[in-house]
């Protein structure tokens, strides 16, 4: 776990963009060591963010707050591909400075419900998990195309890499 008391990483505006993707990859290359599966947890700690797994965090999924210092903290009991989303999704709203956040549980989404803060955190945490780059790499030059084994690849689950396929015009 990081100990520093203080964000190393700069807010939204200080990386001149406040596009998720954009400050997502700004993350990329300044906090990721180019390994798959991405690990948010080490970004977010490269990026001075505690993280903490709470099993008592339910029904919340996780949040972000800052106490001393910006703090995230998951439901260690969700599964792992859920868990790894909700880190990225939360060091999302420390990026991209939306204050604290708390993260709902998968049952209260819906298509009627919109947030613009959650859809940007969403967008953040799908390209810290899933960089288009890699993912038009990967389907271009090394051809791999089935569904399974590129969800595999990133451990995220099966509804986010459809989510991303889609969103990059693969599906």
């Amino acid at each position: 776990m990081a100990t520093a008391t203080t964000s190393l990483a700069p807010s939204a505006w200080q990386i001149g963009t406040n596009d998720p993707i954009g400050v997502a990859q700004w993350y990329l290359d300044r906090y990721w060591n180019r390994q798959l599966p991405v690990d948010p947890v080490a970004i977010a700690q490269a990026a001075g963010v505690r993280v903490f797994q709470n099993p008592n965090l339910a029904p919340l999924s996780g949040c972000f707050y800052d106490e001393d210092g910006p703090v995230i903290e998951f439901n260690g009991r969700e599964p792992l591909v859920r868990q790894r989303f909700t880190v990225a999704h939360e060091l999302g709203h420390h990026a991209l400075g939306h204050g604290p956040r708390f993260r709902d549980p998968s049952e209260n989404f819906s298509l009627t419900a919109y947030d613009s803060k959650e859809v940007a955190a969403n967008q953040f945490a799908a390209e810290l998990l899933m960089p288009a780059d890699v993912i038009n790499h990967l389907i271009m030059k090394r051809k791999i195309t089935d569904f399974d084994r590129l969800a595999a690849l990133f451990n995220t689950s099966g509804v986010a890499m459809q989510f991303r396929l889609k969103n990059l015009g693969w599906l």
